[in-house]
């Protein structure tokens, strides 16, 4: 089992930055070097949903987390955007509403959690 604490909760955090940044597009535009292993939207939600096990693991911890209501919206938010993102293509969800709104949530959470 994934530590929420110490693994679950840092790991989505640095997914909100890289993406709020803007540093998840750079890279896969190939506007700067590759400073992640996501080389892709399906990488990126390989490691949120598979590999960190998102949706489960949220679910069992999001109401014993001490975080503010805020907080737990806003990354409700947040996963529930990138779950729906159902584009392989980098420059097709980087040009699309559902990327703006991914980066607007990543913003919201990242501002909440503070």
């Amino acid at each position: 089992m994934i530590d929420f604490e110490r693994v679950w909760l840092p790991q989505i955090i640095c997914y909100a930055r890289i993406i709020s940044t803007g540093q998840l597009e750079d890279q896969w535009l190939g506007r700067s070097a590759a400073t992640t292993s996501i080389t892709d939207p399906d990488e990126l939600h390989e490691q949120i949903f598979d590999d960190l096990d998102a949706d489960e693991i949220w679910a069992s911890h999001r109401r014993a987390a001490k975080l503010s209501t805020a907080a737990t919206d806003a990354i409700d938010q947040f996963l529930r955007l990138l779950g729906e993102a159902d584009e392989a293509d980098a420059r097709a969800l980087i040009a699309s509403s559902a990327w703006t709104k991914i980066k607007e949530a990543a913003n919201v959470m990242l501002a909440s959690i503070g």
